[in-house]
């Protein structure tokens, strides 16, 4: 058996062994009672600011783009999102998506390197406010770094981590990177000539720090619009957990969510907000109403990205 074959069904078993351990002692027909008897106006303004989200991502792309002396209009890169998460929903992991908006940098004329630097940047970005979120939540609500060993040290680890990183990257020469593209070994001259084009590609981002601080704040906006729109489903469901933390709870979710152990996190994001949700005395009946909705919105995002990809012509447009 391959290793693909292999890791995918170990993620499938890991989705139905967590999804039934979850619901073993929960009454169903309440789940989907709280979920019928949820608030439909709510709901529909929450899943509207999808499209907020969608049109801040863009103008944060487009941002990073236009630091590589590129351009795009934010239609396009809105539409570019919206396909991306029609792979993440409907291929067993969320690298369907970058490898979508990749091509679609390429396809506005960048080079190959810059449209894989272009969407590692805005990754980045996106998970460093998420990493900040996390800490400034916990130093105003103790109730979840008291019942999650270590949370705060792992969450400043993982913020100093990335950033120790991240100066190390930009601050070695190049030609140290040209040296291991040199380098005898087959696959290490391979990998040394890809982090060398990278490594070119990101120089460009540290001449360039009013238009990070840009992307930054806009990270920023797209995250609170995140936050929100989980505060909105979870008003809907009766869940009164206090909004200043649900930016501790959304971020800790997410990265949980994040890690590549299931299929699309099924599972995972029910046993996560199930757990969380239950630090705030919450019932299981409600976090996994409020789960199985966000889940569903998830999916509908994909549908609607699925419709404008079977839309939109293929060709570089630039």
């Amino acid at each position: 058996m391959q290793k693909k074959t292999l890791f995918l069904l170990l993620k499938i078993s890991l989705s139905v062994a967590l999804i039934l351990w979850i619901t073993q002692d929960v009454a169903l027909d309440s789940v989907f009672a709280v979920i019928t008897d949820s608030s439909g106006s709510l709901l529909i303004l929450a899943f509207s600011l999808f499209f907020i989200g969608y049109v801040i991502a863009a103008f944060r792309w487009r941002t990073l783009i236009r630091v590589q002396d590129g351009d795009a209009p934010v239609f396009f890169l809105v539409r570019s999102f919206m396909v991306a998460l029609f792979f993440n929903n409907f291929l067993p992991s969320t690298v369907g998506g970058d490898v979508v908006r990749m091509y679609d940098s390429w396809r506005l004329g960048n080079s190959k390197t810059d449209a894989v630097t272009v969407v590692l940047v805005d990754r980045f970005l996106g998970v460093i406010v998420l990493f900040c979120f996390a800490l400034l939540a916990l130093v105003f609500d103790e109730t979840v770094a008291g019942e999650v060993p270590f949370i705060t040290a792992w969450v400043t680890a993982g913020l100093a981590g990335m950033g120790i990183a991240t100066w190390l990257f930009l601050k070695i020469p190049v030609s140290t990177m040209q040296r291991l593209s040199f380098a005898k070994n087959g696959v290490m001259a391979r990998v040394g000539g890809i982090l060398e084009k990278v490594h070119r590609s990101f120089q460009a981002y540290r001449q360039a720090p009013s238009a990070i601080l840009r992307a930054l704040g806009l990270s920023v906006l797209l995250q609170v619009n995140v936050v929100v729109h989980f505060i909105l489903v979870a008003r809907a469901v009766g869940i009164d957990v206090p909004a200043e933390s649900m930016f501790l709870i959304i971020p800790v979710a997410v990265f949980i969510m994040m890690v590549p152990i299931s299929i699309n996190a099924i599972g995972v994001r029910e046993a996560v907000f199930v757990f969380l949700f239950s630090l705030y005395g919450v019932q299981s009946v409600e976090a996994l109403a409020f789960a199985w909705i966000a889940y569903s919105f998830t999916l509908l995002q994909g549908v609607l990205g699925g419709l404008v990809f079977a839309l939109r012509r293929e060709k570089r447009i630039a």
